[in-house]
């Protein structure tokens, strides 16, 4: 398929605007965690905002529900792996090793995501593709210094099935050009409630039941708790939209701006100014994505 320029631009737009949307997420978790909200019902409240943001637009927009049965099972395992368990195994991943180990392993998803885009979408690569990712896993090296290997077990193990689980939804995406991303997101946000609602439910019991629980919540808990669904769909929703107009290859590695405005907005919020070699290592995302951006096969 023949892209024009055009199309290019709008999906290195739409996947910026996903990239900022996702920067924001790590401080939301921050505040959520400090308002003594478990990790699974993190992620089942946000999604219950984030499905009823999805549902509002998919009425303004007028969009039409029409499921394939061809590919009804299809959908259901991508709103599954792909969006409701993506989330919950990264959070997971930062718990049960260090935190640059379970980044360093989740954005490794940006080097997965076009290796499955060369082998199942048959989606071309040319040298300066293959020099862009040798470059993006570079930056990774730079900016997380993964270390203390012996904790990768079950935190490793976590952060891989996320970095997989991202790749999954990305590469569906392509799989799926019938669905509109109106659609595409009505139905992950709808099933990723259900499935971290049951999760959060029978694990984090005593949230619901106890009387220091979720009755307790103050009430700018809750309003980030909205906030954090509505800028969760948001956010997948560009990401969505992205992926329909350019290559995985050129997605993944822009998704990597994120973590360029993350660091702007830590040292925003939190006054953290990065090091040399994560400084350095953002340099590298921002050539990478440059080069693929210009030179890369994203026709």
């Amino acid at each position: 398929m023949i892209r024009k320029s055009g199309d290019n631009t709008k999906g290195i737009i739409f996947l910026l605007g996903s990239a900022l949307l996702y920067s924001i997420m790590p401080i939301l978790i921050r505040f959520l965690g400090s308002g003594h909200v478990p990790p699974m019902s993190q992620v089942f409240l946000r999604y219950i905002f984030a499905f009823l943001s999805a549902l509002v637009y998919f009425i303004i927009t007028k969009s039409k529900f029409a499921l394939s049965k061809n590919t009804i099972v299809f959908l259901v395992l991508v709103a599954v792996f792909g969006y409701a368990l993506t989330n919950l195994f990264f959070t997971y991943g930062i718990i049960y090793t260090e935190v640059s180990n379970g980044l360093f392993i989740f954005y490794c998803f940006s080097i997965i995501t076009p290796i499955l885009g060369y082998f199942i979408l048959k989606e071309k690569a040319n040298r300066y593709n293959l020099i862009a990712l040798a470059v993006t896993l570079l930056a990774l090296l730079l900016l997380f210094r993964p270390n203390s290997f012996a904790t990768w077990k079950i935190g490793g193990f976590s952060a891989l099935l996320s970095a997989f689980g991202q790749s999954f939804y990305l590469i569906s995406r392509k799989k799926l050009p019938q669905y509109s991303s109106q659609l595409l997101l009505l139905v992950s946000t709808f099933v990723g409630v259900l499935v971290l609602g049951v999760l959060s439910l029978s694990f984090e019991h005593s949230f619901y039941a106890g009387g220091n629980g979720i009755t307790t919540l103050a009430p700018n808990t809750w309003l980030v708790t909205v906030l954090f669904g509505i800028d969760n769909f948001l956010a997948w929703l560009l990401m969505s939209k992205g992926f329909q107009y350019i290559k995985s290859a050129l997605g993944s590695i822009l998704l990597l701006s994120e973590l360029l405005f993350a660091t702007l907005l830590a040292f925003l919020f939190f006054r953290e100014i990065p090091g040399m070699y994560a400084t350095f290592g953002g340099v590298l995302v921002i050539i990478s994505s440059i080069l693929i951006i210009l030179k890369g096969d994203n026709s």
